[in-house]
């Protein structure tokens, strides 16, 4: 668990952090989201002293940030930046062994965990193994910065817009690379970003600044629902807030049980991973009002009908 308790930053008389209150529960994944300068990386970097706090308290499992010697602290808190920090002279591997190296693990652990997380992130050893930061195109930079992030197998990741520099596909792929990794190890991770879509895509608890406030928290379908002023409903984008609602729920949780009707009409398809928003779409494209659900192996599950999205909401 991480507590923050009325923490500020100042910068000589520019306050940048005022006063916030934030938990942020083990194996949560935390996004911090507003427009530049809002507060959200000085925060982020102050829970693993990158940066000083000027006031107030910060706790990892009950313990001050400031009782814990820095450098032992940031080797036990993943960090993932934007720019990678991958060091240019070195290997992949070397570039991911570091930390399990300054914690002194034995060789061979160290590589078992290199392979393990190259795995992970679906880099093939033998390609990568050896190779240098730029013979990596920056998707695959982004996959080494994660892994070195994770290497240490620390209980939490502090990530700083990680994916802004990179293509929306490459971006989108990683996001879901994201989501893949937390289900399978479930660390406590505090995600920072500017991209609204990409908070509400990872986000259990969406964390909304603005001048150095938390101007709303909450889960995603809630901040949604009910922003706090006109400020959040700006940031969430008044046109297409239905359209971003759509994008949280699968179509699963709306599609009814198979008929024989349904059998007969054969609708076009719609895999049991994609979202709401997903369905809207292809019910555009194809001209139809209801989509044949299949899962992983192509079977038919169900069928998602217009009229049943249009339902008054049951939450």
């Amino acid at each position: 668990m991480i507590e923050l308790q009325q923490v500020t930053k100042r910068f000589g008389m520019t306050v940048a952090v005022d006063a916030i209150d934030l938990t942020i529960e083990t194996g949560e994944l935390c996004v911090l989201v507003g427009t530049s300068g809002c507060g959200k990386s000085t925060t982020l970097r102050m829970i693993n002293r990158l940066i000083p706090h000027s006031a107030g308290d910060i706790r990892i499992d009950g313990t001050a940030v400031t009782d814990l010697d820095p450098v032992q602290l940031r080797r036990r808190i993943g960090y993932a930046i934007q720019s990678t920090g991958l060091f240019p002279h070195w290997t992949v591997a070397q570039n991911i062994g570091l930390v399990p190296q300054l914690l002194g693990w034995p060789k061979a652990k160290i590589q078992a965990r290199i392979e393990e997380l190259l795995a992970l992130l679906g880099l093939d050893r033998t390609e990568f193994w050896t190779k240098y930061p730029h013979q990596l195109s920056g998707g695959q930079a982004q996959r080494v910065g994660v892994a070195r992030a994770l290497a240490g197998d620390p209980d939490i990741l502090l990530m700083d817009e990680p994916f802004g520099a990179l293509d929306p596909i490459t971006r989108e792929n990683l996001q879901d690379e994201l989501l893949r990794i937390q289900q399978a190890v479930r660390k406590t991770i505090v995600f920072v970003t500017h991209d609204i879509d990409e908070a509400l895509k990872l986000a259990n608890r969406l964390v909304i600044m603005d001048q150095g406030k938390i101007i709303q928290q909450g889960e995603p379908w809630y901040v949604l629902e009910q922003p706090a002023n006109a400020f959040v409903e700006n940031l969430l984008g008044k046109a297409d807030r239905g359209l971003k609602q759509a994008s949280l729920t699968l179509v699963t949780a709306l599609m009814d049980t198979l008929d024989e009707s349904s059998r007969q009409n054969n609708p076009p398809p719609i895999d049991a991973t994609a979202t709401l928003k997903d369905a809207m779409s292809a019910m555009l494209w194809h001209r139809t009002d209801r989509l044949n659900v299949v899962n992983a192996q192509k079977e038919l599950i169900g069928q998602l009908r217009l009229d049943r999205m249009l339902r008054p909401k049951e939450r």
